[in-house]
């Protein structure tokens, strides 16, 4: 598990390029190959957790975005949305993060709970919440470790 304060933390009113900029402050490069998390915990106004931000998302926010830039850079622009309006429709975090829901898992729970959830609900990322507060995040990478030292 990865503890909560070590994740990169955006707001769901940033637009995708503030996120971008945020997320990328937490790469490194080593011997040519990228670390870092794929993902970001998106707070809302309260400063409660209500989502998550992952790369996966973002590259289909990117598609989102030239498929509008496509469609809407046509003869049709030039009548109706004169000097280019379309360039102000900003995506925001909050249209495309993964809600957080009923998807978490407490810290005492049984790793294989978490294997569980993170397989059937296909996700690479999983909350790990102590009661009702947030305490860390575990990956699928954090899964194959510790199901590795199980079988030595």
């Amino acid at each position: 598990m990865v503890p909560v304060d070590d994740f990169p933390v955006i707001r769901e009113d940033y637009v995708v390029a503030e996120a971008v900029k945020i997320m990328r402050q937490f790469f490194h490069q080593q011997d040519g190959t990228w670390f870092g998390f794929q993902a970001a915990l998106v707070l809302d106004a309260n400063e409660q957790l209500v989502g998550l931000l992952t790369l996966r998302r973002l590259l289909q926010a990117f598609k989102l975005r030239a498929i509008q830039d496509h469609l809407l850079t046509s003869y049709a622009e030039v009548f109706f949305m004169p000097g280019g309006s379309h360039q102000h429709m900003e995506i925001t975090v909050k249209e495309i993060m993964r809600p957080i829901g009923a998807i978490t898992v407490q810290k005492d729970d049984n790793i294989f709970k978490a294997v569980r959830q993170m397989v059937e609900r296909k996700i690479n990322l999983l909350p790990v919440l102590e009661g009702s507060e947030l305490v860390g995040m575990v990956r699928t990478i954090d899964m194959f470790w510790i199901i590795g030292e199980l079988l030595d």
